[in-house]
Order: C-alpha cells, then sequence, then structure tokens
C-alpha cells in the first residue's frame, strides 16, 4: 500500500468521534483468480453462522378424520387440540444471542428452539415482539459468556431498483437455503392473515423466499442486512416482500426493553444515531433519547458501539445492582436507579377482575397462556385456570376445583380476564348460571347459583 494511502486512512480514522463505531467491517471482494469465488459465495461463507433455524412448537386445532384414509376426507370427524411444529428463520443480531425473526413464527408457541449452521441447537425465548410490525426478539438460552457471529444491520431507506438482493433462511425445512435476485420494488404494502394493520414500506424482491423462510435476513451485495423476509404472493412467481431493516433498527428500544422484558424499571432510553456513507459504511453512535450528545460509550462498564449492545447490556442488569452507571465520550458519568417496575393500567385492570371474581365466585383465576398450560397440560390455549376454591363458596357448590379452566359462563365464550371482568356486573341476583370448564382435557358443567 502506498505511504500516501496509509497517511489518509489514518487521518480518516482519527477524526472519528470517540464513541461512533462503523459498520463497514468485512466486505467481499472481486476474485479475479478464481471466477467461481463470487461475491454472493463470499457473503454466504460469512454470513452463515449466523443465520438460524427456528422451530416453534405450538398448539393448533385439527379434525380427526375417523374413517381412516380410504373413505374420509375433509369435515369428518371431531376436531381435537394437538400439538405442531412451525418453521421458520431467523439471524443473530447481538453477540449475546439476540435473534431476529418474523413475530407470527413464534406467535403463541409453546417452546422455541433455534439451530445453528453447524448443527447445534439451543432453546430460547421470546425478549419482546410487536404483531403490527410482525417483528420478534428471541434471546437464545446460553451460557453466561457465549459469544456468537452477528450479521450487520445496512441502511433500507438508501436501496436502489435493480440491486442485487440474497436471501437466506428455511424454506420448507431445508435450513440455510440461498436464492439471489434483485431490489424489485420499494414502498410496497401488503395485509398479512391475522394482522388487523397492514405491513408498509416494504421491500419486493424476485429472490425467491418460501414458507420457512419468515423471519430470515435479506441481504445486499456487502453482505449487510437490508430486510427480514416475511410474505409471499402465494399465487404469483419471484415475488417476495421483506420488511426493511430500518423499521426494525426503530423498534429496538422497544422490543428490548427492561422494563417489558425483565419488570425493571431504569429511568434512561438510549437511541442510536446512524449516518451512512455510500455504498455501505455506516457510522453508529448511541445518545440519550432526545438528545444528539455526547455519544454513550460504556453501560455498567460495558462498552457501547452500537444501540443493540447498549440494550444487550441494559437487559444484564439485575434489581439487586439498584443503579446503572453510564458513562459518555465527554468523560462524564451518570447513575440512574434501578427499581421493579409499576404495574401497567392493563395489569391493574386485571388484578381488579380477580378480586371480583374472588369476591362474587369465591375463586382465584390466572390467564391461561402457552406457558401455563404447557406447565399443567391443560389442553387449551385460552380460557382463565382455577388456582384456588374458597369452601363454601358459589364456586365450590357448583362443583368447580383447582385446576379447573373456565371457559364459559352462561351462553358466553371466556377467553381472558376481561371477557369475565364483562359478564361478573351482569349476573342475575338470583336463580341459576351455567358455568362450563374444561378438567381433564373433558367439558364439564356447573351451575353456579346466585345468593
Amino acid at each position: 500500500m502506498r505511504i500516501g494511502k496509509v497517511l489518509t486512512t489514518l487521518l480518516m480514522m482519527s477524526l472519528i468521534p470517540a464513541g461512533v463505531c462503523s459498520a463497514a467491517v468485512w466486505q467481499p471482494h472481486v476474485n479475479a483468480a478464481n471466477l467461481r469465488d463470487t461475491i454472493t459465495v463470499q457473503i454466504i461463507h460469512h454470513a452463515e453462522p449466523a443465520i438460524v433455524s427456528i422451530t416453534a412448537k405450538k398448539v393448533v386445532t385439527r379434525q380427526v378424520n375417523v374413517f381412516g384414509s380410504i373413505f374420509g376426507g375433509p369435515g369428518i370427524g371431531p376436531y381435537v387440540r394437538v400439538p405442531a411444529d412451525f418453521l421458520g428463520s431467523g439471524f443473530i443480531i447481538q453477540k449475546n444471542g439476540y435473534v431476529v425473526t418474523n413475530n407470527h413464527v413464534v406467535d403463541q408457541a409453546k417452546q422455541i428452539s433455534v439451530t445453528l449452521s453447524d448443527g447445534k441447537k439451543y432453546a430460547a425465548h421470546v425478549v419482546g415482539s410487536d404483531p403490527q410490525a410482525d417483528l420478534a426478539i428471541l434471546k437464545i438460552n446460553s451460557a453466561s459468556g457465549h459469544s456468537f457471529p452477528t450479521l450487520t444491520l445496512g441502511d433500507s431507506s438508501t436501496l436502489m431498483i435493480g440491486e442485487p438482493t440474497i436471501a437466506v433462511g428455511n424454506p420448507f425445512g431445508f435450513s440455510q437455503s440461498v436464492s439471489s435476485g434483485i431490489v424489485s420494488a420499494i414502498g410496497r404494502e401488503i395485509h398479512e392473515p391475522n394482522n388487523p394493520v397492514p405491513l408498509k414500506n416494504l421491500i419486493q424482491t424476485d429472490a425467491a423466499i418460501n414458507p420457512g423462510n419468515s423471519g430470515g435476513p435479506l441481504l445486499n451485495a456487502y453482505g449487510q442486512v437490508i430486510g427480514i423476509n416475511t410474505a409471499i404472493r402465494g399465487n404469483a412467481q419471484n415475488i417476495g416482500f421483506a420488511i426493511g431493516v430500518n423499521r426494525l433498527y426503530q423498534l429496538i428500544s422497544t422490543l428490548m426493553n427492561p422494563e417489558t422484558t425483565n419488570g425493571l424499571l431504569i429511568p434512561v432510553t438510549l437511541a442510536g444515531e446512524r449516518t451512512f456513507h455510500s455504498p455501505s459504511t455506516i457510522d453508529e453512535h448511541v445518545v440519550l433519547a432526545g438528545t444528539h450528545g455526547p455519544a454513550v460509550v460504556s453501560v455498567d462498564g460495558i462498552a457501547t458501539p452500537n444501540l443493540l449492545d447498549a440494550y444487550a447490556a441494559l437487559l444484564q442488569v439485575t434489581l439487586r445492582q439498584k443503579h446503572v452507571v453510564v458513562d459518555f465520550s465527554n468523560g462524564t458519568t451518570r447513575s440512574y436507579p434501578v427499581t421493579v417496575a409499576p404495574p401497567t393500567p392493563a395489569e391493574i385492570r386485571e388484578l381488579r377482575i380477580i378480586r371480583a371474581v374472588k369476591q362474587v365466585m369465591g375463586c382465584t383465576v390466572e390467564q391461561v397462556t402457552p406457558t401455563l398450560g404447557e406447565k399443567f397440560n391443560l389442553g387449551v390455549k385460552n380460557g382463565l385456570l382455577i388456582t384456588q376454591v374458597n369452601a363454601n363458596s358459589m364456586a365450590a357448590k357448583a362443583g368447580l376445583k383447582p385446576g379447573d379452566v373456565l371457559v364459559q359462563l352462561g351462553p358466553y365464550r371466556i377467553r381472558t380476564l376481561n371477557d369475565l371482568g364483562a359478564l361478573l356486573p351482569r349476573l342475575p341476583n338470583q336463580g341459576q348460571v351455567r358455568v362450563m370448564v374444561v378438567r381433564h382435557h373433558r367439558l364439564g358443567v356447573g351451575q353456579l347459583t346466585m345468593p
């Protein structure tokens, strides 16, 4: 390398402000000596260790064919709740094992596992999700200190129609499948099943995206993530859609919020400031939200060159620490208290309903969740689990027992605490009201006698 070029490079490096991180660490190159060693080959070799296959175990409703495959067909036999595996894709965005995928891949999952390209399999859990944006962040359950390979988040606001794209994922269970194409269009809008809000500002690509690709990365010619593959047009070929990576970046502070994830209130909100330098360099630094500096350089002694590392550091905070120390690029330090997060308005409303149920019916209930259903083998995905029944109460006289799942009151189906809360004030002052519960996977009926 010529001396003048070295000095220019060193000078440019010296002008980078403290706390600024450049995302352009690795780049592919044109290999004139080996035409098989293309840009795509190099990108996949570099990115593959950070791309994962996801298996989400869910409980679904299916109809049993009582006549078997000879006589049977759709619409024959009873409906039953059975476990099923849903396949998806994802990619690691932070070295501690934080993984991005689509919300619909892991929504209502009872169990989640993540498989790396080398075949290693880990359990994982949801850190945060946004159903309307169809994004979720998972955390791989690994030993403390384990470091995972990561992908670099690019910039989806500067995409050019026709620029190369690479999609990697787990279509139909074929893990680490690669397809390539171009950016076909930007700013698309589609409607997903079970999502009342349309997904907007999507990237359209002709890189092959199939069922199982959901949650995997869409990469540019520099190996940076520009989108999260999310949907296909079922009646068309070579039309796939990806959520722009900038949408994910905007949601990091929400998806990795210590208050909703760990129940801890830390009165500091961080934001990332990124500057894009064509064609592939992104400078980033972290600041307090609503300010433009100085840069946050560490949280509790953990370096924070980017927003993902900053929130990963906040999620390591425990209540016993009592405070978090944040260091800034200008040499100052601030300490923030750590307390238990107060209940949300929704949680306060649920507590009031639980108290009302105990007062009126004489039993304690808890909202059924996938985790709760699996723990107690309830066989249902919603309803209210009865955890305690007071002696001589209305519930006891109706024959209700701990372990029952309340699913209906009178003619009304009960799925949530809010459902029951709306019905309690409407119970008659006298007479009887039918109550239905699930006990040991069987439906039972009792009568609540009004006083």
